[in-house]
């Protein structure tokens, strides 16, 4: 095993509640900017997403929430993915937090993500960013994730692990 500065804990249900709740609302607002929806349906349309991948809240089977921790012992972001298919992680939802950005802790959740995918017996990380997004954009280029698929503002990348 790799020696990570990180580690994944479950999110309470408190936590839970409150990521569901910027969750959406963050990806109503991505959905806007992106062109995909209008104001008007946005946040519905996020409500909906949400909530199809998530019937049964943080206990939806196959689907992993994690706090990323740091080894001072402080939240530095949240990551979500699920087993989608039958090889493949498929990353949901992926936040450093804007003061713990730009020192590392990016490329370790990504790196736990596939190390903790593989110990599951999944073979591929797969997800969706938005061409506005450079910074995540160039993060995944530098992790060797290729582009698979380009709809509009929409890019799809993966990896084999």
């Amino acid at each position: 095993m790799k020696n990570f500065s990180i580690r994944f804990r479950e999110l309470s249900d408190d936590e839970f509640d409150k990521f569901a709740e910027w969750d959406i609302l963050d990806y109503s607002k991505d959905l806007i900017k992106s062109g995909l929806c209008s104001k008007e349906d946005a946040l519905e349309s996020a409500k909906k997403s949400f909530h199809g991948f998530l019937p049964e809240g943080k206990y939806t089977k196959d689907n992993f929430i994690y706090m990323v921790v740091n080894s001072n012992n402080q939240d530095v972001g949240i990551i979500w993915y699920q087993k989608y298919q039958k090889d493949i992680a498929f990353i949901c939802d992926f936040l450093i937090y804007e003061n713990f950005r730009r020192q590392g802790y990016g490329k370790q959740t990504l790196l736990l993500v596939e190390e903790e995918a593989k110990e599951k017996g999944l073979k591929k990380v797969l997800f969706n960013v938005f061409k506005y997004n450079k910074a995540a954009f160039s993060l995944y280029k530098s992790l060797e994730y290729k582009i698979i698929d380009e709809v509009g503002e929409n890019i799809s990348m993966l990896k084999n692990i």
